[in-house]
């Protein structure tokens, strides 16, 4: 495993907060960094939410946002938190710029889309779907 730069920005309920506290506390102990600012992370992750439309809108906001950041700067970009959990396997199809989903279910297992071997990951509570070409 390679020590990597992470920026995460969080969207969401308070819950979702304590999960991005989590899974960001995971990736110190794994000996990553955490940064304040995208372009000089390795990995770019948003932390969704999908509760409301306007919600998921703005999370597939944020996702398109760091997308053309990562288009630019050759970074992995993770999506975690509801959106993830709920709409995964469609998002697997419709957002191929993302290098790995991280459901709610799956926080433990956070580290390992920090650096999963240059494949797709998907990790979810209700589903698992292999790595993805």
């Amino acid at each position: 495993m390679s020590v990597r730069k992470v920026y995460m920005l969080g969207l969401g309920c308070p819950k979702n907060q304590v999960d991005a506290e989590l899974m960001l506390g995971k990736a110190v102990a794994e000996g990553h960094q955490i940064v304040d600012d995208p372009d000089q992370a390795d990995v770019l992750v948003v932390n969704t939410c999908s509760f409301i439309d306007a919600a998921r809108e703005e999370s597939v906001a944020a996702v398109l946002e760091l997308a053309g950041k990562k288009a630019t700067g050759g970074q992995r970009l993770v999506v975690t938190g509801c959106l993830a959990e709920r709409y995964g396997a469609e998002l697997v199809t419709e957002l191929p710029e993302v290098d790995a989903f991280v459901g709610t279910g799956a926080l433990a297992e956070f580290p390992e889309a920090l650096d999963a071997g240059g494949g797709r990951l998907f990790k979810g509570d209700k589903h698992y779907l292999p790595a993805a070409s």
